[in-house]
């Protein structure tokens, strides 16, 4: 009996281990990027459903091309960034109000439903609103499918922009964006199908976060050859892990 109680206690711990380590970003937020592009790119996040919201049709369209789920997971995303990031106080928002309202957003299926929570979701962007608990697995944010939707669409934004770089500091929010998203990139690891690959996974997450997290620094700075080398770079790696990966 009693090695039964030892054996429980210490399954017990490492459960509670584990959900730590998940809980928590696979990295240090505060060093991966700025606060203060973080609560940008929620802000416009907002905005723009805020526009998809308007009337019935815009709605429609917005859930055809599945925009409030994907809009939604990137805000729930962000917000936990905040809430684990050093500055995320000093920004105003509630961040851990923020990232539950925009989880509830980010499931509606009705036009009331969405712009009920979309109201929660401005409160705390305002700093108001009950807060949640800090910690929430970063794997439980975004859907897999709706997070590459949205790196597509930054990433395309990005490659016109670097083109021909020009007030290339104003697009800062939206490596912020790809940067979180690496973030949960790493930490959802359910479209690995062989545990052998695991490692793989997590070394190409690893390096795209901090890839993107160099690129906010370049974009920052207005160093466009810089933020271009670096965001090839990174394209490039994205290519091989698609290869690997896409197809399981």
């Amino acid at each position: 009996m009693k090695r039964v109680l030892v054996c429980l206690t210490l399954f017990a711990v490492s459960v509670s281990v584990v959900s730590v380590s998940i809980a928590a970003a696979p990295a240090d937020v505060s060093k991966a990027v700025g606060a203060k592009e973080l609560a940008a790119a929620a802000k416009t996040k907002a905005e723009d459903l805020g526009k998809a919201l308007t009337n019935v049709a815009s709605f429609e369209r917005a859930m055809e091309s599945k925009a409030i789920a994907r809009d939604g997971g990137v805000i729930a995303c962000l917000a936990q960034a905040l809430a684990e990031h050093k500055d995320g106080e000093a920004s105003g928002i509630n961040a851990t109000g923020l990232r539950d309202a925009a989880l509830v957003l980010s499931k509606t299926k009705k036009l009331a439903d969405a712009t009920a929570a979309l109201k929660n979701v401005n409160e705390a962007l305002a700093g108001k609103g009950a807060k949640g608990e800090k910690d929430h697995p970063w794997n439980k944010l975004v859907n897999m499918h709706r997070m590459m939707e949205e790196l597509e669409l930054q990433g395309g934004k990005l490659r016109r922009v670097l083109k021909r770089p020009r007030r290339l500091e104003t697009y800062s929010e939206n490596a912020a964006v790809m940067v979180v998203l690496g973030l949960a990139m790493e930490a959802d690891t359910h479209e690995v199908k062989d545990p052998a690959k695991l490692p793989q996974w997590t070394t190409w997450s690893k390096e795209y976060h901090q890839a993107m997290s160099g690129l906010n620094t370049a974009i920052k700075a207005g160093d466009g050859d810089k933020a271009k080398s670096i965001f090839d770079a990174a394209g490039e790696s994205c290519d091989a892990c698609h290869k690997v990966f896409r197809n399981e």
